[in-house]
């Protein structure tokens, strides 16, 4: 990536002024290139003052941003910023003493009154589960969950459930799962690791922590979700992501269902570990006549933003949230998780990869809503 810089600060003719918050690694990944050159595509529509910025590009004292925006040259430059209007939180993947720092920036620029946050809260799947829980209309969505507080716990819940899934409070992109399975004759462990999908299968529970410890887990503080045995397509099973994000009038609109399906063999089914994405009308047409009360993808929607309603209640304002749903063999739905800042490129061959992304306009325009609606 061609970086060229200029230190003099640039004039503000397009308001609002949005700020998107990233990780000081994320222009070293073709992924999130990508994604800043969509949302870079679909603000020639928007035609707001766009930048990108990582901690160590603030200013305090003197209240500036050294950003990076994409100028006409199709290079990423440096320019220097005021402070944004709107901070656009994509902001993932810190580690150690990282996370303490850009917390505690965070809570400082929220201390700013004309700074407007999109997506600055994390959902932390033991504490969503917890906030989710004590609502009726979602109670009947939502496996089992509990938080371990050790091997001991593990041994009485897979006794109980004999399926289960091991995961990270705030673990993303299927790399901190874990699934359990008890059989007859002993355990299954299934996980990804070194680049591959590993099915182990054990007398007892006696290597479990330290095949948690390969992934960088531990027995305690792990989220012990029941197991869905979810439906398969092909003999292999399947979830739904399901993308919903704000329009320019501040409501909700779902912009895709999609389908992950898992690698044969496999039981987590996340794209990024070698999964394949479909739509899910095409799933739902192959399999309708085998199971006849597969959900809708209209139902699915209206489940999806019912709990997008009651996180924004226990949570805050999003933008935008990736509900991830499971479906099992009588054509139940399950809540899985939520994320706060999914993965939104457009799949190619499911949907234009070329033109302005829905996902990244949509966005946008809600930056550009909360910003009038504030003026």
């Amino acid at each position: 990536m061609k970086l060229s810089k200029n230190k003099q600060s640039i004039k503000i003719n397009r308001r609002p002024i949005i700020g998107v918050f990233i990780n000081e690694k994320f222009f070293q990944r073709s992924k999130m290139r990508r994604f800043a050159q969509k949302l870079v595509q679909a603000n020639e529509k928007t035609r707001c003052t766009l930048y990108f910025f990582c901690l160590k590009n603030i200013n305090w004292q003197e209240k500036t941003i050294c950003g990076q925006l994409l100028n006409k040259h199709k290079q990423w430059q440096k320019e220097l910023f005021p402070f944004p209007d709107i901070i656009y939180d994509r902001g993932t993947g810190f580690t150690g003493k990282e996370k303490a720092m850009v917390e505690a920036a965070r809570k400082r620029l929220k201390k700013i009154p004309d700074i407007q946050f999109i997506n600055s809260c994390k959902l932390d799947k033991w504490q969503v589960h917890q906030r989710l829980n004590k609502y009726a209309a979602l109670k009947k969505y939502l496996p089992p969950t509990f938080l371990s507080k050790g091997l001991a716990d593990i041994e009485k819940k897979i006794g109980r459930y004999k399926y289960l899934f091991l995961k990270s409070a705030d673990g993303s992109g299927g790399k901190n799962v874990f699934a359990l399975e008890k059989k007859t004759s002993g355990f299954v462990f299934s996980y990804f690791s070194k680049n591959k999908h590993r099915k182990v299968t054990a007398p007892t529970l006696k290597n479990l922590p330290q095949a948690l410890k390969n992934l960088g887990l531990k027995p305690e503080g792990l989220v012990l979700q029941q197991g869905v045995q979810l439906l398969k397509l092909n003999g292999c099973p399947w979830d739904l992501r399901v993308l919903l994000v704000k329009n320019n009038m501040g409501t909700w609109e779902t912009v895709y269902t999609q389908a992950r399906v898992a690698p044969e063999g496999a039981v987590i089914t996340n794209a990024a570990l070698g999964g394949k994405v479909k739509n899910y009308s095409t799933v739902y047409s192959v399999l309708k006549k085998g199971y006849p009360s597969l959900p809708t993808e209209a139902q699915i929607s209206r489940i999806s933003l019912l709990i997008a309603r009651y996180l924004e209640k226990e949570f805050g304002l999003f933008g935008e949230i990736g509900i991830d749903l499971g479906i099992d063999e009588s054509g139940k739905v399950w809540f899985l998780e939520a994320n706060s800042k999914p993965s939104k490129l457009p799949e190619k061959k499911l949907e234009d990869t070329e033109g302005i992304s829905p996902q990244f306009l949509k966005i946008l325009e809600y930056a550009c809503y909360l910003y009038q609606k504030k003026a």
